[in-house]
């Protein structure tokens, strides 16, 4: 299942040690979009990916997890981002291998 992750953080993403890794082990796979906001490849539920990450941000922190259905959606040319575009092709394709 691929999930948006997006953390409303008191501080810049850096001075968060343990959540980049947080975020790697809750995942098959997962791309940086930008400070505190990944995609996320996971056969673990939303709500795990939410419980692993809580642990490594502070409790006035906001984490959200949400279920991303990449079939319908669209984007811009990601010819500078090599990972990116690997990464939206691989969960396409897992997507659409998925029993309906």
């Amino acid at each position: 299942m691929l999930y948006g992750l997006f953390c409303r953080l008191g501080r810049p993403v850096a001075d968060y040690p343990t959540l980049s890794g947080a975020v790697q082990a809750a995942g098959v796979a997962s791309w940086p979009l930008n400070d505190g906001t990944w995609l996320v490849e996971s056969d673990h539920s939303a709500e795990a990916i939410r419980d692993s990450v809580a642990l490594c941000i502070e409790p006035t922190d906001v984490a959200l997890v949400f279920p991303v259905n990449v079939g319908p959606g669209r984007w811009t040319s990601l010819k500078d981002f090599k990972y990116g575009q690997k990464f939206l092709q691989s969960a396409l394709q897992r997507e659409s291998a998925m029993p309906a």
